[in-house]
């Protein structure tokens, strides 16, 4: 039984940690830079109230008090849950919108099959666990909440891997090629060829959901490796595909302009109801439009940022050919560039994945490997993070 006194404790206790270790949290002053203020109320049961001022320097804190306004206010309403997130337990969780613009967190009991008529389907059994109220006048995104600490636990405990790996591979012709193929297609052969089972998804649900205008909607992810065996395949989905099927499917989406996003992310068999047991190599074909990684990456805390720019690929600014229209920054979606005295410059947020490349109408940006090592190193470490045969 959870009484009263004990949420308070928990919940003051929480208040006072934090506040003493915001200064000395690397991560968290990180995650705070492009932020600059949050104002959070929680709401817990027993008429719990109390509010947190998150800063990127210091974290403030008034127990029993309510907010005028703030930006978040999180809502916990199930003694049990409220009491383990306090105290820092790490459990299995869902989220997604909730009634009335609300955003919804939802703790995951268990999972079980589904009979379908197309095939099985793992689903989550949850259970109501955190109802987010987002301040309407400010636009923000659902995965800030991870920059919060309590919330940053459980997301990078239950969400991550050490192994997780991810990398973007662009597709312009500057590159050139490596054994006389395209660069995607080489990298993608070389793991397609070792694959022991491959699953292609019939669709790509970013594209979809978006009502994409631009690219194929049947481009869809591939996924390779054992773990594959484990996926529920419902035929409405997903299907088995063949080497020569897969290999096709790549050239299809290089061919449509789209980007390759290769590598190995937890979350993709966590979200399939299956084990990762490091045996799932994923792959997005990804517009800049509707892509699902570039709020994570964006406005997510930065330990969920596994995908990374390949070592000894460069992205170069002519700065006299730079006229400085800006059209590179606005089609940037990692804020990979900036404006200085009118020249923009690449910053360390770049992947270089070639966007700026597609739009800039006087040739002032290029991208280029060191050389063609580049390409084996690549290969190999995605292989020292993931296996697919």
């Amino acid at each position: 039984m959870v009484d009263k006194s004990k949420i308070e404790s928990a919940f003051l206790e929480m208040l006072k940690e934090q506040e003493k270790t915001a200064s000395i949290d690397k991560i968290y002053e990180k995650d705070m830079e492009t932020v600059g203020e949050l104002r959070v109320q929680w709401k817990l049961p027993f008429k719990i109230r109390g509010y947190q001022i998150f800063k990127k320097d210091s974290i403030s804190y008034n127990f029993g008090e309510i907010l005028e306004n703030p930006d978040i206010t999180l809502v916990i309403r199930n003694e049990e849950l409220a009491l383990r997130l306090l105290e820092g337990e790490v459990f299995e969780f869902d989220y997604g919108p909730a009634y009335g613009g609300n955003f919804k967190i939802y703790y995951t009991e268990s999972w079980k099959v589904l009979e379908t008529e197309t095939g099985k389907k793992n689903v989550r059994i949850n259970k109501p666990f955190i109802t987010v109220r987002f301040n309407k006048e400010k636009d923000f995104h659902p995965y800030i909440l991870s920059k919060l600490p309590i919330l940053r636990k459980l997301v990078v405990a239950t969400r991550m891997s050490d192994e997780d790996i991810g990398f973007f591979i662009p597709i312009n012709q500057s590159l050139g090629t490596y054994e006389n193929q395209v660069i995607p297609y080489v990298v993608f052969k070389h793991f397609i060829d070792k694959a022991s089972n491959i699953v292609i998804l019939n669709k790509c649900g970013c594209r979809v959901s978006k009502n994409c205008q631009k690219h194929d909607h049947s481009i869809g992810c591939l996924h390779m490796g054992n773990d594959t065996l484990n996926l529920p395949i419902d035929e409405g989905r997903m299907h088995f595909a063949t080497k020569e099927e897969a290999l096709e499917h790549v050239k299809r989406a290089i061919d449509d302009g789209l980007i390759p996003l290769i590598g190995r992310a937890m979350d993709e068999a966590v979200g399939a109801g299956i084990e990762d047991t490091g045996r799932l190599m994923s792959a997005c074909f990804c517009c800049s439009c509707c892509c699902v990684n570039i709020p994570i990456m964006n406005h997510a805390t930065s330990e969920l940022r596994f995908i990374k720019k390949i070592e000894g690929l460069s992205v170069v600014i002519d700065e006299e050919a730079c006229v400085g229209c800006g059209d590179c920054i606005e089609a940037c979606v990692w804020n990979g560039i900036e404006m200085i005295d009118g020249i923009v410059h690449i910053t360390d947020r770049c992947l270089g994945c070639g966007i700026c490349l597609e739009v800039c109408h006087n040739g002032a940006i290029s991208i280029s490997f060191k050389d063609s090592s580049n390409i084996d190193a690549l290969i190999e470490e995605l292989n020292s993070h993931v296996k697919v045969d």
